[in-house]
């Protein structure tokens, strides 16, 4: 076997470290990927409280609700490039408490999930 992988380094330097790369790569994207499925399907990362340190973005992955919901239930303005800014800051910037933006996001979201036809999770 040793004797096939020193002809083809010989013979095809460029293709075996391109092919070398390409399963790395796969590798690493897939890991990442399956790393992701198994983290968002644990029920106790579904529809969590807020906390200080979540982003907007985390908490629609938690509630499973698109970006544009997350924004009209944090009152955010989409005026370029989206922000990441914990939701600590955000309650500052806005004057209000987490409890409130826990209260804003659980009304916006039944509301959404109501539209939808889900059912009340």
């Amino acid at each position: 076997m040793w004797h096939r992988l020193i002809d083809l380094w010989t013979h095809n330097r460029y293709l075996l470290i391109a092919f070398v790369v390409a399963i790395c790569l796969s590798v690493f994207f897939s890991a990442r990927a399956i790393s992701q499925f198994v983290y968002w399907a644990d029920p106790a990362r579904q529809d969590q409280t807020l906390a200080g340190w979540m982003t907007p973005r985390y908490v629609g992955k938690s509630y499973d609700i698109p970006p544009e919901i997350i924004q009209e239930a944090f009152d955010l303005q989409q005026d370029g490039n989206p922000r990441r800014i914990s939701l600590d800051k955000l309650s500052e910037e806005k004057g209000i408490s987490l409890n409130d933006m826990q209260s804003q996001l659980d009304v916006t979201v039944a509301r959404w999930r109501a539209e939808q036809g889900m059912l009340n999770e």
